[in-house]
């Protein structure tokens, strides 16, 4: 898998798990309805931060727990200059893509 698309994944994952955490939370609470979007925001904001950090400590002792995060294995990012990056003109047209 292209490290890229495991870093989306290994994001998504917790931010879901943080979703349903709010959502679960919030039920049979009795919020005002124009606080409901921020105390919703504000445990999804929680959960998903509590979940990565535990998940993630958790896996550098136990590698395959990672699995919790979407995949046990971390995405590797590398400096390559010669690699492209947005802005810069890399001598290529745009011809033949």
């Amino acid at each position: 898998m292209h490290d890229l698309i495991r870093s989306w994944i290994r994001t998504a994952v917790p931010a879901g798990v943080g979703g349903l955490a709010a959502w679960l939370g919030t039920k049979g609470l009795d919020v005002d309805p124009a606080d409901a979007l921020a105390v919703g925001a504000g445990v999804a904001s929680a959960a998903t931060v509590v979940y990565q950090a535990i998940v993630s400590t958790l896996q550098r002792r136990w590698p395959v727990v990672g699995v919790l995060l979407g995949s046990t294995k971390s995405p590797t990012y590398t400096t390559q200059p010669e690699r492209y990056h947005p802005g810069t003109h890399a001598g290529n047209d745009l011809y033949g893509l």
